[in-house]
């Protein structure tokens, strides 16, 4: 028994993994102690990398926060309320004018607050000689700050300006695009230097390591390096740079004593230059010293490589390949044994298994699988089954109440509407319909609706279906049953101005589909309790009306989908069927069914 317990250990893999490392690791460690574990070659190579990723998306970042805030400008320079107080100041009350400045002074914050790089926003009104902050009231007099964008009148668009080693940006109304006008406004931010500051503290990965920006042409510095010999020479170098040098580049630049590793990219906005540094020191180290013995273990490492990997390719690498060939074989649907291996090993166990569960899968693959199928398609069926319009009784009733009336043509109109609506809902055709069918279904209710309550009473409103929807196939009844809610629970003993609204919006690679109204009965209870019964509905849950068709969607597009429910902005329930789009199923839409659509 212990003999056959220690042949059998030998057959495994495990040991020969053991004996296999042992080769390759134990004479790398053997020659390579108190090695380094990286060649210089391949610090520089990784080094300029994380420099140019760091240096490239900070200043990406930075260029996005300058657009979005250019933007903002370019958009406020036209706002009405500063144009107001800047042409028609004169003519406002007291209170229209506070109210004019509050509002002014409310859009500047929401500048301010949109970006972390911005410190204050002005609006320089200068037909007042006064100036609106976003920190402050309004000034008597131009704020001093004006002096930094004073020239931006002689600008088309945004500028911007470097002033007291200060950054702003700035837009004039009306700008050189009216030369013969005088300017009569501007806006002006005033970038966080702090902030700024505070970001560059992410390039510090390594010990006197970090990041500035600097401007060589007018000297302005921001950063955290306090060596004044690194900073001159960064700025001298990059003053000194030929004009046609590329904007952005990696070098080794000595500053003193010390060399650094510098990647730096031109701003195209302001003109400064990002610049991330690291010492040399810091990075290569004693590198030097095990050269010779780097190349020394490199050739002994190389042959022992060698023959592991091919000794490993033929012990592991080939009945992998071979078991991921057959498993491929299995996704495409050939369900063919492989050939045992003549290694008596854990893959002999490994085919043996594989080939077993191939013969299963042919016998299971047929009968699980299919009924699965055929239990889900019963359930579709059962759950459109149980659809049953709650106003069948009245209408018998109102077609009764028209004819006593002798109103022939309502009448007419009322049974041929009536009679395309139990044609479509009656109808054992196929369980799928085009979704313009079902619109058009949801509108025929809403006709007979209008003549059984008067149109001033109860007014509903179609919006337009995305562009490529009309032709998707969707499950039977979806729109109308919701439709029919806000009638009966939400607008029924509503006397006078119901409104009910039906969008179909694309969102985020989906078809929303919502019907909301304007009904006063729903409460935040009965909220709940739909919605608290659409995320708990299970199998055994009679499902009708609205669960139903949260039910029937899932059941046709998958979990993701179905409906959900809130409180509209009219006040009342607010019911959102969430379907997929046509470029989302997979396949191109169906073609529509010609007779659905016409409800024959």
């Amino acid at each position: 028994m212990k003999i056959f317990r220690k042949r059998q250990w030998r057959m495994t893999i495990f040991p020969k993994l053991i004996i296999a490392f042992l080769l390759v690791v134990a004479p790398i460690y053997g020659i390579g102690l108190g090695m380094n574990q990286l060649g210089e070659k391949s610090v520089r190579e990784e080094l300029s990398k994380s420099l140019k990723s760091k240096v490239d998306f900070y200043l990406n970042s930075l260029e996005v926060e300058n657009e979005l805030m250019k933007g903002l400008l370019q958009q406020y320079a036209i706002d009405k309320d500063i144009q107001h107080a800047t042409f028609i100041s004169n003519t406002m009350t007291i209170g229209v004018w506070t109210e004019t400045v509050q509002r002014i002074q409310e859009k500047l914050q929401l500048i301010k607050n949109s970006s972390l790089y911005i410190k204050t926003v002005n609006a320089h009104i200068l037909t007042l000689k006064r100036t609106i902050s976003s920190d402050e009231t309004i000034s008597d007099t131009i704020d001093p700050d004006y002096e930094a964008v004073a020239t931006v009148s002689k600008l088309r668009g945004v500028g911007n300006y470097f002033w007291k080693d200060r950054l702003f940006m700035a837009i004039a109304y009306p700008g050189s695009d009216l030369p013969n006008m005088k300017e009569t406004f501007a806006l002006s931010i005033e970038i966080n230097q702090e902030m700024m500051k505070q970001s560059l503290q992410n390039f510090s990965d390594y010990k006197n390591s970090g990041a500035m920006l600097v401007n060589p042409e007018n000297g302005w510095i921001l950063g955290n390096q306090s060596d004044e010999e690194l900073r001159k020479e960064l700025s001298n170098y990059l003053k000194n740079r030929p004009e046609d040098s590329a904007d952005e580049d990696y070098k080794q630049i000595s500053a003193g004593n010390s060399s650094y590793f510098v990647a730096f990219k031109r701003s195209p906005t302001f003109g400064y230059y990002l610049i991330a540094y690291v010492p040399s020191s810091e990075m290569l180290g004693p590198i030097d010293k095990y050269r010779m013995l780097l190349w020394l273990l490199s050739f002994v490492s190389l042959v022992f490589i060698v023959a592991y990997s091919y000794w490993l390719y033929q012990l592991i690498r080939k009945p992998l390949h071979r078991m991921i060939t057959g498993f491929r074989k299995v996704e495409a649907g050939m369900m063919e044994p492989m050939p045992l291996p003549k290694s008596r090993d854990e893959f002999l166990y490994l085919f043996q298994r594989f080939n077993m569960m191939t013969d299963n899968l042919k016998v299971l693959i047929h009968e699980v699988y299919e009924q699965k199928l055929r239990a889900q398609t019963s359930e579709l069926k059962q759950l459109q089954s149980q659809i049953n319009p709650h106003f069948l009784y009245n209408t018998y009733f109102i077609l009764y109440r028209l004819a006593k009336m002798n109103d022939n043509d309502s009448v007419i109109q009322f049974s041929q509407h009536l009679g395309e609506y139990f044609q479509y809902i009656t109808r054992n055709g196929s369980d799928d319909v085009p979704l313009d069918a079902e619109i058009k279904h949801s509108r025929t209710y809403v006709e007979i609706q209008n003549i059984r309550f008067a149109k001033s009473r109860i007014t509903v409103e179609f919006g337009e279906l995305p562009a490529g929807c009309g032709d998707m196939r969707v499950p039977r009844l979806i729109l109308q049953p919701f439709i029919e809610n806000a009638y009966q629970y939400g607008l029924e003993t509503k006397r006078r101005d119901g409104r009910i609204a039906v969008t179909m919006i694309e969102q985020d690679g989906k078809l929303l589909m919502s019907v909301e109204d304007n009904g006063e009965k729903l409460t935040n209870a009965d909220l709940q309790s739909i919605e608290a019964n659409l995320v708990n509905q299970g199998a055994n849950m009679e499902y009708t009306g609205m669960l139903n068709v949260h039910r029937r969607l899932k059941i046709r597009f998958g979990g993701e989908y179905g409906v959900s429910v809130a409180r509209g902005e009219m006040g009342g329930m607010k019911a959102t069927l969430m379907l997929p789009m046509p470029q989302s199923l997979g396949k191109a839409a169906e073609p529509s069914d010609t007779n659905d659509a016409r409800g024959e």
